[in-house]
C-alpha cells in the first residue's frame, strides 16, 4: 500500500515537473478573483489523489460502483475545505492554463502527500 502510494507520489511530481516543459514563459499575472489560493489548491488535491488511490485498492468489479463510492469522497473533502465543485472546477482551470502554478502546487501535494504517508495519516 504505501509503495503504491509513493509511486504515485512519484508520478504527481513528474506530472508537476513536465508542467514547465509545456510553453508557459509568461509572467506571473494575479489570479482571478475567487480563484483558490495555490496551498489551497494542493490541499485540495492531495485530498483528491489519496480518495482516488483508496478507491482503487477497494478493486471493486463495478465502475459505477467505484464512481459512487469517489463521488462520496469527493463530496467529503468539498465540506472539509469549505469549497464549492464551482471554485474548485474554475481555480483547477486557472491553474491548468498556468503551468508554473500548477508545477510549483504539485510539488507541494507531493510533499504533502509524502508527510502524511510518513505520520501514517492517509485517511481523509
Amino acid at each position: 500500500m504505501t509503495r503504491r502510494i509513493i509511486n504515485f507520489s512519484f508520478s504527481l511530481v513528474l506530472a508537476g515537473s513536465m508542467a514547465i516543459i509545456f510553453p508557459g514563459c509568461t509572467k506571473e499575472e494575479k489570479p482571478p478573483e475567487g480563484t483558490l489560493s495555490e496551498e489551497k489548491m494542493a490541499l485540495i488535491l492531495t485530498d483528491i489523489h489519496i480518495a482516488e488511490s483508496r478507491v482503487t485498492r477497494l478493486q471493486l468489479k463495478s465502475l459505477d460502483s467505484s464512481i459512487l463510492i469517489f463521488d462520496k469522497l469527493k463530496k467529503q473533502i468539498w465540506e472539509k475545505n469549505k469549497v464549492d465543485t464551482v471554485a474548485y472546477r474554475n481555480s483547477y482551470n486557472y491553474y491548468m492554463t498556468h503551468p508554473e502554478y500548477m508545477s510549483r502546487i504539485y510539488e507541494n501535494v507531493a510533499k504533502k502527500i509524502e508527510a502524511r504517508e510518513k505520520k501514517k495519516d492517509i485517511k481523509l
